[in-house]
């Protein structure tokens, strides 16, 4: 498996097979006081599932870490499993959206902060993002 595309968005869902995202692909969270508790956040992301991967417990975690390499306890485990619709050619590979609500996340400092996807113990992907001090 792998990820093709993965960002964050203020809100995210699967609906018939497809993504939609509100407010999405941003890269910083500003806020006027620290800590700052972010409400909702999504995780927003589109893998493409070899063959062989089919029929079975894909299993998926995702962690949150500051910049320092710190966790910050907040993660999300699951398992997909994908099924191959009966027109798709054979050996083709299928395109499945996913979706990771977080909600009343606390960012206790401005810095820069990463949602790490892993699958089967593998890093997919790093989503890459700061909290700012604005005045």
């Amino acid at each position: 498996m792998r990820l093709t595309t993965a960002m964050l968005a203020d809100a995210a869902q699967v609906q018939g097979g497809k993504l939609f995202v509100l407010g999405g692909g941003f890269d910083t969270i500003s806020a006027r006081t620290l800590p700052i508790v972010h409400r909702t956040l999504a995780l927003a992301m589109v893998a493409e599932v070899d063959p062989d991967e089919r029929h079975r417990d894909l299993e998926i975690s995702i962690s949150l870490f500051d910049e320092d390499g710190e966790s910050m306890d907040v993660e999300a485990k699951g398992k997909l499993r994908v099924g191959a619709p009966p027109n798709l050619p054979p050996g083709a590979t299928s395109i499945v959206p996913i979706v990771s609500p977080f909600h009343n996340i606390e960012f206790p400092e401005a810095k820069g902060y990463a949602f790490v996807v892993d699958f089967e113990e593998e890093e997919l992907a790093r989503v890459r993002f700061r909290v700012v001090r604005v005045t």
